[in-house]
């Protein structure tokens, strides 16, 4: 008979302290668990979007590089310094035309939306100091025999909703383009009205160099940069304000198959050209780049052979060789 009292007919309350170390000890193993899934995965989509980024500058260089190279001549001695992991060029920016002299050096143009329809003005940013101008120059000989393309630099450029600039009286404008905003660009020489007549045809260029360059945090990247004329015909100016256009990229090498970013220079028969003595026969390049976004491997730590790199070939051809 079992005493009413009796310890063995009673239901136990709480837990024992082994069972309580058991369940803390679990809880914990399994947070831990969680936390380091989590942490997987918030490095795994970082690594992602490193490498979409990566891709995406790689279509941009892919977009912007054969841009600004096509426009050049180098013939016409655009091609200012040729180098394995860098160039520096005349890059194309826009054209206008020269709608009237409001000084010696001052000349006027057209507004960039008319009221025709015609489009004059074009370009991806307003000139600016330093920068170049090439004028269509008439000559003074009938026929086109002694027509050039004379090169100016520019010294200032203003711009202002003004009727009394390139007013009507010019031919390239309408009374209802009096509200537009127009420019004036101060150039250097002083341009000779009797061969570069209203109407001339204007190409704008500003100096550019794209670079493989080691930056402070030991990563290699292409960049950007503009630079200031040094007035010396065929002699390549001082650049600066680097931007990143791409990376980090593989560190540069004189070895085509390894280097992040290399440029290869051919004449029209295919011989190769290394010397920017004889950048002025250069009629198409090779370009190459090799990026190394953050490898899934190190991100998700899962060993293997597994590498984050893209890579990027292309040719770009020089149109203006005459």
């Amino acid at each position: 008979m079992t005493h009413p009292f009796s310890q063995a007919g009673r239901p136990r309350l709480g837990v024992t302290l082994i069972e309580l170390i058991i369940a803390i000890t679990l809880f914990a193993l399994i947070g831990g668990m969680l936390v380091s899934v989590l942490l997987r995965q918030q490095r795994f989509q970082r690594a992602l979007a490193d490498v979409a980024d990566s891709r995406g500058r790689m279509r941009d260089i892919a977009t912007i590089i054969p841009t600004d190279l096509r426009g050049t001549s180098s013939v016409g001695g655009d091609l200012l310094s040729i180098d394995l992991t860098s160039i520096q060029f005349r890059a194309a920016m826009g054209s206008s035309a020269v709608c009237s002299y409001a000084s010696p050096a001052v000349i006027e143009l057209p507004p960039k939306v008319l009221s025709s329809g015609n489009t004059i003005t074009s370009w991806i940013n307003p000139p600016q100091p330093g920068d170049v101008v090439f004028i269509y120059n008439d000559g003074t000989a009938a026929g086109n025999a002694d027509d050039t393309w004379s090169q100016f630099t520019i010294t200032d450029t203003t711009s202002a909703v003004n009727a009394a600039w390139c007013s009507v009286g010019s031919g390239l404008t309408q009374a209802a383009d009096a509200g537009q905003r127009k420019y004036r660009v101060t150039v250097s020489p002083n341009p000779d009205p009797s061969r570069i007549r209203i109407g001339a045809p204007m190409r704008f260029a500003r100096e550019v160099r794209y670079s493989l360059y080691a930056a402070s945090d030991a990563n290699w990247y292409v960049g950007y940069e503009t630079c200031t004329p040094s007035g010396v015909v065929g002699v390549a100016g001082a650049c600066a304000n680097r931007e990143v256009l791409a990376g980090p990229v593989r560190a540069a090498s004189t070895d085509t198959l390894t280097s992040g970013l290399y440029f290869l220079y051919y004449r029209q028969d295919g011989t190769r050209i290394t010397s920017t003595a004889q950048a002025s026969q250069v009629a198409h390049l090779g370009i190459g780049l090799r990026t190394t976004p953050l490898s899934l491997r190190d991100a998700m730590k899962l060993g293997g052979t597994m590498v984050g790199r893209d890579s990027l070939r292309l040719t770009v051809g020089i149109r203006n060789r005459i």
